[in-house]
């Protein structure tokens, strides 16, 4: 969802005019002695409620358009009554679930205009490369090197909110992109997860139906995955975005079987927390774990707090296999972030700072042309530092 502010890229919002003139009016009546009559409603009259939450739907300058493009036609804006609840709740069934598409009013990109064409005249004059040619060099041979066997990616948070399904879906997109092989993204979020709607889908089969049945080949496995375009295969444990039945670890284990053969590598989100009977099945399996957590404060310190609980369990080896992914919520965070990476880091675990981008902000599918560059930059660090170690090497360098 856009930051905080008026519009995106710092527009006003629509009936500025008509806020100012209720505070005018407000501050002449304070000046008077007169306060409001009793009859007087309790709210404003000219209160605009689409400018009050534009940046939820996200497009002041687009509203604005609408507005004036109205004017201009003079289109009269017939009285309409408000349907009752029962009807309402009727419509909403016969309807359906809408796609999160219709829920965003206009599909931003991650950088703001300025960043994006400032990133441009750098590239033009040479300048600003985000990697070295050795850098890109390693991660190619990284991406191109073949693997033993089936390799499973754990994506866990501490607590929901974290972005941890964000982080799963980046990630995954992002392996499927430079891998050549088969790249498997899994739903394992037992309380209904968001991978699916992350990634644009809708799949009418789940790995309930996968785990009842037998294949023998890919092609009677497909039935069960969907597709993005960016050639990622996608298994939901949910069917058509509802929740089917409780999802328990064989469940998951009788799934993964059935698939795991025919792929390459799986990035598997988990739901939140890690004390689960599930998420415990899935991290003791997995080859190596992103553990995402807010890029708060308080956020390192509920990773921290999750590392402790490993190593006071007997589950040390976690540690050879995880990276921490400290996500930012918000465009500007008023928080000692390297304090919190050097927390984390005293653990050796690499840490990977996520920036706080709008087209993540959304919510809904996400389109990785309109992700920022910093934010798939980290995204594509942890990506080579998770996959180096789920084939047991040291992660990339730089």
């Amino acid at each position: 969802m856009p930051g905080p502010g008026p519009g995106l890229d710092g527009m006003p919002g629509p009936a500025l005019d008509h806020t100012m003139a209720g505070r005018q009016g407000a501050l002449d009546a304070a000046s008077s002695g007169q306060g409001p009559s009793q009859d007087e409603p309790m709210f404003n009259a000219d209160f605009a409620w689409e400018a009050a939450i534009n940046p939820v739907l996200g497009g002041g300058v687009e509203q604005q358009d609408e507005a004036q493009d109205q004017e201009q036609d003079g289109a009269p804006h017939p009285e309409q009554s408000a349907p009752d609840a029962q009807q309402q709740a009727q419509q909403a069934a016969a309807a359906g679930p809408h796609p999160a598409s219709e829920l965003v009013r206009k599909n931003v990109h991650g950088d703001r205009i300025g960043k994006r064409l400032g990133r441009g005249v750098r590239k033009a004059v040479g300048g600003g490369s985000a990697m070295t040619a050795q850098q890109q060099a390693a991660f190619a041979d990284l991406m191109a090197r073949p693997v033993p066997s089936f390799r499973q990616i754990a994506i866990a948070s501490v607590r929901g909110g974290a972005g941890k399904t964000t982080m799963a879906a980046l990630l995954a997109s992002e392996l499927a992109r430079h891998r050549q092989d088969r790249v498997l993204a899994i739903d394992a979020d037992a309380e209904l997860g968001s991978l699916p709607l992350r990634l644009g889908l809708v799949p009418q089969l789940s790995l309930f139906e996968l785990a009842q049945a037998n294949p023998s080949t890919f092609d009677e496995v497909s039935k069960f995955l969907s597709r993005t375009s960016e050639g990622l295969w996608v298994l939901s444990s949910t069917r058509g975005g509802r929740m089917t039945r409780e999802f328990d670890v064989p469940t998951f284990q009788r799934a993964l079987s059935s698939v795991s053969r025919f792929v390459s590598a799986a990035v598997v989100d988990c739901g939140a927390g890690i004390l689960t009977d599930v998420n415990q099945g899935i991290i003791a399996q997995t080859h190596a774990l992103v553990l995402v957590t807010p890029g708060t404060v308080d956020g390192a310190l509920s990773a921290r707090g999750a590392l402790e609980w490993f190593a006071n369990n007997g589950r040390q080896h976690v540690f050879q296999r995880a990276v921490v992914a400290m996500v930012s919520h918000a465009p500007q965070v008023n928080a000692d972030l390297g304090r919190a990476e050097e927390m984390l880091t005293a653990w050796g675990l690499p840490v990977v700072q996520v920036p706080y981008d709008r087209q993540v902000a959304t919510g809904a599918a996400l389109d990785l042309d309109k992700v920022g560059g910093a934010t798939r930059q980290a995204a594509t660090k942890v990506v080579y530092q998770a996959f180096a170690r789920s084939l047991g090497l040291p992660g990339v360098q730089g």
